[in-house]
């Protein structure tokens, strides 16, 4: 029976060998630098939050609600102490890792603007094709343990990226989007948005229509159901598309290329419950560079690329969807400005501004092109400058085509100068600080 006293017993000692197993890797040991360190402590904040509750067990003459309740207890933090099994190689990855040095620094400083100082972010190869983010990912058990203080002081942030695109530079502007939802989860982003919505009438009614006309389909659900159902699909749109300005906000165009030829041979205009059409996020993506006046900079070396990707944004407007995605659809496009804001909101402390990095940008791109370092003639050039200059000299070596920004990624002469010259300049930049 669900919490009787053999059921207990089992409970305990699975969450007691699940303890001991991690305690006893020696991956969980005192990692050698800061990188995973505040991960480490994550999970030592895991299985303390665990052992608090093991102690809270209640005595058989307890009822049968708390015994149930118990029970529960243990077995959410059995399913969390075998997820964080995924943490022992995670601390494994920050002592040997695989990705470029310069594009670490560079994560690194997305993560502070758009999460915080204090932060630890952990860099892992993904077999799989794909690009996640995971943000305190043991939260769940460790802040809702009544009576148990964690010690991580912290944020972990473990972002995993595609094992053959460790050495990609020009790709991982697709990381600053990650980080976004770090950004969203520690911030209720999306909670901001949606408040917007909600207090806009038109929106509403819309709503209400949304519902009716999918109840003359979705005749197994009723009206509530059909509801949660649309507003759980408009916050994970929402979220999409608030990382993708949140990333522009922070690496500017750059982020446009990289999204380019990660996501478009993956979809055009087909909606998914977790993201947006492409054409979509193309449109609003390119609407909110030229709000922030990047659209002469961008065609200046590109503008056959951005001709070409307005047109893709344009279908935003010319393909027709089904409920409930048209609804969503609309209302994202009828308030674009409102995510825009909330993107520029967040990082107004270290935006990045065209009339601050585009001469920067200019010098860092003529010094790569005759295989100089550029870290700066007078003062170190920042990581998100040489970034910029990185991809205008892609496009001057590999052309302004759709084909040209795909050649780009194996280029990886041009990728290692790039990072190179990054990671020397966050290395100058050090130096050079009081």
């Amino acid at each position: 029976m669900d919490g009787d006293a053999n059921d207990f017993k089992l409970l305990l000692a699975s969450a007691r060998h699940e303890a001991a197993s991690l305690r006893e890797d020696p991956r969980l040991g005192v990692p050698p630098g800061n990188r995973g360190a505040a991960l480490r402590e994550h999970v030592l904040d895991l299985l303390g939050a665990v052992e608090h509750r093991m102690s809270q067990e209640p005595p058989a003459s307890a009822a049968q609600a708390a015994r149930s309740a118990f029970a529960r207890s243990m077995r959410q933090s059995i399913v969390m102490l075998r997820g964080a099994q995924a943490a022992l190689p995670w601390l494994t990855a920050t002592r040997s890792p695989t990705i470029n040095m310069g594009s670490l620094y560079l994560t690194e400083e997305c993560a502070r603007i758009l999460v915080g100082q204090e932060i630890d972010l952990v860099m892992v190869p993904n077999p799989e094709f794909m690009y996640t983010t995971t943000s305190e990912p043991f939260a769940e058990v460790i802040n809702s343990t009544p009576g148990f203080v964690p010690t991580a002081s912290r944020r972990p942030i473990v972002l995993n990226y595609p094992l053959t695109d460790g050495d990609r530079l020009l790709m991982h502007p697709i990381f600053a989007h990650e980080i976004g939802h770090a950004s969203c989860d520690e911030y209720s982003l999306v909670d901001q948005v949606e408040k917007v919505f909600r207090d806009d009438a038109t929106f509403t009614t819309a709503f209400e229509q949304a519902i009716t006309t999918m109840a003359s389909t979705w005749t197994a659900s009723p009206p509530p159901t059909i509801a949660g159902t649309i507003r759980g699909l408009l916050r994970q749109w929402i979220e999409e598309l608030l990382c993708d300005h949140l990333a522009i906000e922070t690496i500017g165009p750059a982020f446009i290329w990289a999204f380019v030829t990660f996501a478009l041979p993956l979809g055009y205009a087909e909606p998914a419950p977790s993201h947006p059409p492409n054409t979509l996020r193309l449109r609003l993506a390119l609407d909110h560079l030229e709000r922030g006046k990047w659209q002469e900079y961008m065609k200046g070396f590109a503008p056959t690329v951005m001709a070409w990707l307005r047109g893709i944004g344009d279908d935003a407007d010319s393909i027709p969807l089904a409920q409930p995605f048209s609804f969503l659809h609309e209302q994202l496009k009828r308030h674009a400005v409102t995510i825009g804001d909330t993107a520029a909101s967040r990082t107004a402390h270290a935006v990045l501004e065209r009339t601050d990095v585009e001469s920067d940008a200019n010098e860092a791109a003529e010094l790569i092109q005759h295989l100089i370092l550029p870290v700066g003639l007078d003062t170190p050039l920042k990581p998100r400058s040489i970034l910029l200059g990185g991809w205008q000299e892609a496009f001057r070596r590999h052309g302004d085509t759709p084909e040209g920004i795909v050649a780009a990624l194996s280029d990886t002469r041009l990728q290692d100068l790039i990072g190179k010259a990054i990671e020397l300049s966050v290395v100058a930049e050090t130096w050079s600080t009081p």
